[in-house]
């Protein structure tokens, strides 16, 4: 009897001795933890600072057992306007032994942002996870004229060889304006109708249906719906010259009823400084964007080439913009190669309904 007592007293003990010594182990580990982690936040804060980004969200978790350890997930947001290359170098600069180190550096290049994922720590002990984002710049083009020319080499070149997204418009009333408008949809791009309107000054009219000065309103309107019905798969409309009609709120606003009344979108070409046609659209509801570069009124690769830069440069800064070019295989090719020189980590090229409304941010 008593050899089974002694026996489970000191079975009792061991288990208490056991007990107090994972209490303390833990309680060390948690005050290492704890330590470790106050030490590398405060670095991550400064450098953080240092790099002048701006956090969207912190948040504070627990993970694992034997204790559970602090964890930080930090999201930042890059400004367009970084050197992702110097800025990932100042990164890996900043984040090095002594104090803290970099576990684990990761680039994610999607659709719509680049990342870079950041694990820090010290002593092999993970404290941080960092996730630095930046949301790419939408650029947009829209390729204005189709309809009159049916050339195998022009619709080779936009439909087949050019594999970005974006947008054409085919003017109705056009030769060829049901055959371009079935190659562009079995090719999966976008297509608009290009609406003739009319310009200030003499012009020859030659086409079939356009919106003039003194038409009254069912006229423009009537005119906007067979329009419409002569371009299959059209999803919006731009206007094709129109310095006049888009000046005037009385010309232009039964073509933007009609549009919202079908459920299509608007994009003002801004042929004239004087148009109210974008923020008339705004106005009603219509969903709508508006053209910010002219790519190619001079067929010259340098020329387009200027123009194609300072569009990614307005895109840069304001986070989109939308370049108009026309139908020629001088535009095709030059933007051919632009586009593939372009840093897409900070680009992504769209259709023109992936802006709509985009202007509305300044």
């Amino acid at each position: 009897m008593i050899k089974r007592i002694i026996k489970y007293t000191s079975a009792g003990i061991g288990v208490v001795i056991f007990i107090l010594v994972l209490t303390v182990i833990y309680q060390y580990k948690e005050i290492q933890y704890a330590s470790i982690f106050s030490t590398v936040d405060a670095k991550v804060q400064l450098e953080l600072s240092k790099l002048g980004v701006f956090i969207t969200d912190r948040k504070v978790k627990k993970e694992g057992i034997f204790p559970p350890k602090k964890v930080a997930e930090i999201k930042i947001k890059i400004p367009l306007d970084r050197n992702l290359d110097k800025f990932e170098e100042k990164i890996k600069e900043e984040f090095k032994p002594p104090g803290v180190n970099i576990i684990k550096f990761n680039r994610i290049n999607l659709k719509d942002t680049y990342q870079i994922e950041v694990e820090i720590g010290a002593k092999k002990i993970l404290t941080h996870r960092l996730l630095f984002f930046l949301k790419k710049a939408r650029v947009a083009i829209l390729i204005d004229d189709f309809g009159y020319i049916n050339d195998d080499n022009l619709v080779t070149s936009f439909f087949k060889d050019l594999k970005f997204p974006f947008t054409i418009s085919i003017i109705p009333g056009t030769p060829f304006a049901k055959k371009i408008a079935e190659e562009a949809h079995s090719s999966g791009k976008q297509i608009l109708v290009h609406l003739p309107m009319q310009p200030e000054g003499k012009f020859v009219n030659r086409y079939k249906w356009i919106v003039l000065n003194g038409m009254s309103e069912d006229k423009i309107k009537e005119t906007v719906k067979e329009a419409i019905k002569d371009i299959p798969y059209a999803e919006g409309l731009n206007n094709h010259m129109g310095s006049l009609v888009t000046s005037r709120e009385g010309l232009i606003k039964p073509v933007l009823e009609v549009l919202k009344e079908k459920g299509m979108f608007f994009v003002d070409s801004r042929a004239s400084s004087s148009s109210v046609a974008y923020s008339l659209a705004e106005k009603i509801g219509l969903r709508s964007t508006f053209n910010c570069v002219f790519l190619d009124n001079k067929k010259e690769k340098n020329y387009i080439e200027n123009r194609f830069n300072k569009l990614i440069s307005i895109a840069l800064q304001r986070g989109w913009a939308l370049g108009l070019g026309h139908a020629n295989l001088i535009t095709a090719s030059t933007l051919m190669s632009l586009v593939n020189t372009c840093d897409r980590r900070k680009l992504e090229f769209v259709t023109v309904s992936q802006i709509l409304d985009l202007g509305r941010i300044k």
